[in-house]
């Protein structure tokens, strides 16, 4: 798809309609390690939350702001909407995004303050991760000084909560040499394989040849309960700032500012 596209709504105008509820497979993202076709539930959405969500992505990635951000969302929207129907199932309310209040769904990018946080640790007792202020502490940025070969957990193991749901696109770090090379998904117990991070095309972040990010073979979903884990390894030792392009989608009285 060309990053001439004008928004993610209108070049997915034709996934603007109403879907019923149902058990669907759907092969278009990583949802189960293994399994190229993934049977799930997916709740029932109307046309009206279809348009809603589509307009929420072009927000979340304006293409003036990055056109090849807005492009991924725009080539992986109907892996997105499949999420919120999976998250869905379990809430029973429909997506309303800033109108929302309660246990109405809504979309944001996925902030450093969630991991280990109430939405994506059920429990509450596993670490906080390489981005942790200080042993068990809040996570509170992105930024962690890396050694080469050594691999740190992004996102440690633990287990979404019933009204949440992930969707991984792709990763960024806008340092100039961004450490990190390479991350693995563990879903259910079950590391995918590794995917590479290329992010330093050049020297100089910005500069012709160089990606703004890196996007994922193909987006991974963490649906609604399922435990998973994220670990980054990185082949310089630098400070970065490797941050997932991820979309949260939760209740509104589920989301918070810290």
């Amino acid at each position: 798809m060309s990053q001439e596209l004008v928004s993610v709504s209108q070049v997915n105008a034709h996934l603007v309609k109403d879907y019923k509820a149902k058990t669907e497979t759907w092969a278009k993202a990583l949802i189960a390690p293994g399994q190229d076709i993934v049977s799930t539930k997916l709740a029932a959405l109307s046309a009206a939350e279809a348009d809603a969500i589509l307009m929420k992505l072009d927000m979340l990635a304006p293409m003036r702001q990055n056109s090849g951000i807005a492009a991924m969302l725009a080539e992986e929207a109907d892996s997105i909407l499949t999420a919120v129907r999976m998250v869905k199932t379990e809430t029973k309310e429909a997506f309303r995004g800033i109108l929302g209040s309660g246990a109405a769904l809504d979309i944001c990018w996925l902030r450093a303050k969630d991991v280990g946080g109430e939405l994506t640790d059920q429990d509450g007792t596993g670490s906080k991760g390489a981005y942790a202020d200080g042993a068990g502490g809040a996570v509170k940025t992105w930024m962690y000084s890396f050694t080469a070969g050594t691999s740190v957990d992004m996102f440690p193991s633990a287990t979404m909560i019933e009204e949440a749901g992930i969707v991984f696109l792709g990763f960024i770090d806008v340092v100039e040499k961004p450490p990190v090379g390479a991350v693995q998904f563990t879903i259910s117990g079950i590391p995918c394989p590794p995917q590479s991070l290329n992010f330093r095309l050049t020297e100089k972040f910005g500069s012709v040849g160089k990606l703004p990010f890196c996007r994922l073979e193909k987006p991974v979903i963490i649906g609604p309960e399922k435990l998973f884990q994220v670990a980054v390894n990185p082949d310089l030792t630098e400070t970065g700032k490797c941050q997932p392009l991820a979309l949260l989608i939760t209740a509104a009285e589920k989301m918070s500012m810290t």
